[in-house]
């Protein structure tokens, strides 16, 4: 049994405990301060000094009430950069790490048990990926056990691994139920939003900013299409439109935002007349925090269902009426010959000829005369494309700073940048040219997963240019194809290697392209996408094409029925679980012997034992007791106790205790009476 005070030295899920909260806290290191994390380990130590016996006595409280102030201070003036939701993750860590060395009560434990399942949730929330996913629900058995271990510390570890798996093997189909049939409420709160997309892909683009995604390999979103993948140059996955320009950077048009609100709330639709062949899709997209979605051109909900959450807009943007806090599936189909000429043709033009007051005069004057020179769009937008690629520009991930007058800097005196940097100057010159242009950011490329899957990361981060030429609308140029053209064709990752410019930044970085470790890298990442598809991916439209499956045509009724069998099943289960059985279980011997003494002393003393441990019932009546028989019901309350919970052994068990106590009970009755 476990007492109101927990035991310093030798008590095992005290040490448990702490092991727990040190592989947690290290487990988001990425989202942790890096003195947090020193701290837990200095933590650690002092736990282990105290259970095994090296140190009799926990720090006092006025030494951790000072700690506690120091960190706190710590944490204020070291968490600006960090969003909120890491920021009360590194608080709840340093409480639970102080807390850990004053830990005397039993009450002290259980919320520390409380803590650690709710940080076993963040971590969830923050890491979604297949293996992170089977680590934290390692971590929260480990939880369960320990707290199996602080009720019977003295049990068999063996009794309490078996208890531990029936009672997870009895939640399962409930568990199961409730994911596939529960209906998917919206959040009761709201996810605090960070500072900055967890992609990476801003609404502000200087060039330059997209080439710092080349460091990151993290997935940004997988693509399963119906049929064969579409070829490599037709990879371009669209997020958003970038329609405002400063003469340095790119960035959401305020404009087109506000009529993009309005326009929502008057709940007007906008549905592109589409044509051509369709290439239908499914997309896994990643958190991202914010409302937009990636999708090929021209991209359109598949069916009704995705059309409720999914909003078209009228630049061809795709939002989401709700920020992607966790992994997102949707489908879509596209038609690539659609002509994009359907928008807000007014809008449109007053958004994309805006050019800012000064700067660059130098491209100012080239494009004058370029302009001069070509009075035909097309042939225009042709000269452009023909200048990047005759005129020696250089594809590189490190160009130089260019901070006055970039487009200047970049067209006529460095000619190296990034894929920004060309979608950046072309849209200028498109502008200054009297074409309304803008730079749509998303990414291009992929990796093959399988036949009809593709990975794409952030290293396929990518920029282009969209102009208005004439009655077709909006018409797709790519500078970067005349300067890099395996950028395209081979992906980022094949240009970047080939070029040999990610050499030497980790050592290791091409390691997971080499022999087994490719196999293993490959292994996982498909692992990983049948886990995003299969359960992250479980969304409203996927339950409900089960519901349809199941009931037919939906209505009220039949929805209704569903839920009530659903709910009467689920009871049912926790009613074979938890109910007394039928036939009565069979007492053992030492069950039959502590119940017929405890008959005996209720009898005898006049109190009942109602729902009293065994040890709390003889200490409410040890002072009742006259020493003979006081010191029998002790030793079968210790022999109780040994047999069913595992406590240290008595020191005598004598089988005739029970008789010995019926002998003494009978010697003093007359001096009761």
């Amino acid at each position: 049994m476990m007492l109101e005070h927990i035991p310093v030295k030798g008590y095992r899920p005290s040490l448990l405990i702490t092991l727990f909260y040190g592989v947690i806290a290290t487990s988001m290191w990425s989202n942790m301060h890096f003195w947090v994390l020193l701290l837990c380990g200095c933590v650690l130590l002092v736990r282990l000094s105290l259970y095994f016996g090296q140190n009799k006595h926990a720090p006092n409280k006025r030494t951790v009430n000072l700690l506690a102030v120091l960190s706190a201070i710590a944490l204020l003036t070291t968490s600006g950069d960090l969003p909120l939701l890491p920021i009360m993750i590194n608080l709840l860590v340093l409480a639970c790490s102080l807390k850990l060395m004053l830990i005397a009560l039993r009450r002290d434990f259980y919320q520390l048990i409380i803590c650690g399942t709710f940080l076993v949730a963040c971590g969830f929330i923050l890491y979604q990926s297949l293996f992170r996913s089977l680590f934290y629900a390692a971590a929260l058995v480990f939880l369960l056990y320990i707290l199996l271990s602080a009720h019977s510390p003295f049990s068999p570890s063996k009794a309490r691994q078996k208890r531990l798996a029936v009672l997870l093997l009895q939640t399962l189909p409930v568990a199961a139920l409730l994911f596939i049939f529960m209906p998917r409420l919206p959040p009761l709160w709201k996810m605090p939003e960070s500072k900055q997309t967890e992609t990476g892909l801003s609404e502000t683009m200087t060039p330059g900013d997209i080439a710092k995604l080349t460091k990151s390999d993290d997935l940004a979103f997988t693509a399963t299409f119906d049929d064969t993948l579409p070829a490599p140059k037709a990879r371009y996955w669209r997020a958003f439109s970038l329609e405002q320009f400063n003469g340095k950077s790119w960035t959401v048009s305020d404009t087109r935002r506000h009529a993009r609100r309005q326009l929502q709330q008057m709940n007007r639709l906008f549905t592109p007349h589409t044509q051509g062949p369709a290439i239908s899709y499914e997309i896994i997209l990643e958190p991202t925090q914010k409302h937009w979605l990636v999708g090929l051109d021209t991209a359109i909900s598949a069916d009704s269902s995705y059309a409720q959450s999914i909003w078209q807009g009228w630049d061809y943007q795709l939002t989401n009426r709700k920020p992607i806090f966790s992994r997102y599936a949707y489908a879509l189909t596209s038609y690539p010959q659609t002509i994009r000429n359907q928008g807000l043709g007014s809008l449109d033009q007053q958004v994309n000829l805006q050019l800012p007051k000064d700067g660059n005069p130098e491209t100012v004057q080239w494009v004058q005369e370029l302009r001069q020179k070509y009075q035909n769009n097309r042939d225009f937008a042709r000269a452009l494309m023909m200048y990047f690629g005759n005129s020696g520009f250089e594809y590189t991930l490190t160009p130089p700073a260019m901070t006055s007058d970039p487009v200047d800097n970049f067209l006529f005196t460095y000619k190296s940048g990034f894929c920004a940097h060309y979608a950046s100057a072309m849209a200028y010159a498109f502008r200054l040219a009297g074409i309304p242009a803008r730079i749509v950011t998303g990414y291009q490329g992929g990796t093959p997963l399988n036949d009809d899957t593709l990975s794409i990361y952030q290293y396929d981060a990518h920029a282009w240019v969209e102009a208005w030429l004439d009655e077709n609308g909006w018409q797709q140029f790519d500078p970067t194809t005349m300067v890099a053209p395996t950028r395209i064709n081979g992906g980022f990752e094949h240009a970047a290697r080939y070029s040999g410019e990610l050499i030497g930044e980790n050592p290791f970085s091409g390691l997971s392209h080499q022999g087994i470790f490719a196999y293993l890298t490959a292994f996982g990442a498909k692992m990983d996408y049948m886990w995003s598809r299969w359960f992250l991916g479980f969304n409203e439209e996927r339950q409900t094409d089960i519901f349809k499956h199941i009931l037919g045509k939906l209505s009220p009724l039949r929805i209704a029925l569903l839920g009530g069998g659903i709910i009467l099943l689920i009871v049912g289960l926790l009613t074979l679980y938890f109910m007394p059985r039928w036939r009565p279980i069979p007492l053992a011997e030492h069950q039959k012997v502590y119940l017929a003494a405890v008959k005996l002393i209720e009898g005898f003393t006049g109190i009942p034992r109602e729902e009293k441990s065994a040890r709390r019932y003889y200490q409410a009546i040890e002072a009742t007791l006259p020493e003979p028989i006081g010191r029998r019901f002790f030793a079968i309350t210790q022999y109780f106790e040994h047999r069913e919970y595992g406590a240290p052994p008595p020191q005598a068990i004598a089988k005739d205790n029970l008789a010995q106590l019926k002998t003494a009970i009978k010697k003093h009755q007359p001096l009761r009476a």
